[in-house]
């Protein structure tokens, strides 16, 4: 649709914002070019979000995208989140055999539904999914293939890790200031009630 499109022009490039009516785009020949527009869409999506973990960037941990793809089943499944996806990847990797435990920072759907949340983790723990609230990875390492993770209550090993701990917006490079857009903590775009 777009390259049979002459009134749209595709650059694959990396962009951020000069001011509210153009860009800096930096050219694969590592040159600039500024384009200008009257209305921008800004729609960059977003990336696993991974949490400031010592030893984990360094350890091949599978994100969601990973672990949709794999075809391999782990024996024992370490999960670092609560998210729905996290709970939803968890229960299925369970269901097709995994060992499987959850470390939650709280407890499942506290933020949505408490009471949800317990029902869930009550659901788990019959189906044989190991849940921990209240617990958080303090180091990560991956040693002779198999997954340390150091937390408050003991070792955790693993054959696999699993980290969905969220999603985080692709806007940090975008410089959203300079044209005078309003960003979040995480970095979501705010926009009005409109």
């Amino acid at each position: 649709m777009l390259d049979g499109n002459p009134a749209i022009t595709v650059v694959q490039v990396e962009a951020r914002f000069k001011d509210e009516q153009s860009l800096v785009v930096r050219l694969n020949d590592g040159g600039e070019r500024v384009v200008a527009f009257d209305r921008c869409l800004v729609a960059t999506g977003a990336s696993p979000a991974v949490p400031p973990i010592p030893g984990l960037k360094e350890s091949p941990y599978w994100t969601s995208t990973e672990a949709l793809v794999s075809d391999t089943l782990p024996e024992r499944l370490a999960v670092i989140g609560s998210s729905v996806v996290a709970l939803e990847l968890a229960q299925a990797f369970a269901r097709l055999g995994s060992q499987v435990t959850i470390l939650a920072r709280n407890t499942l759907f506290f933020r949505d539904d408490p009471a949800i949340g317990e029902a869930v983790t009550a659901a788990f723990r019959a189906e044989g999914i190991k849940v921990l609230e209240h617990t958080q990875a303090s180091q990560v390492a991956h040693v002779d293939g198999e997954f340390v993770l150091t937390t408050g209550y003991g070792e955790i090993r693993a054959d696999q890790l699993l980290v969905a701990t969220g999603r985080a917006p692709n806007t940090r490079s975008l410089a959203l200031e300079a044209a005078g857009v309003a960003a979040n903590a995480q970095g979501a775009i705010v926009i009005d009630k409109g």
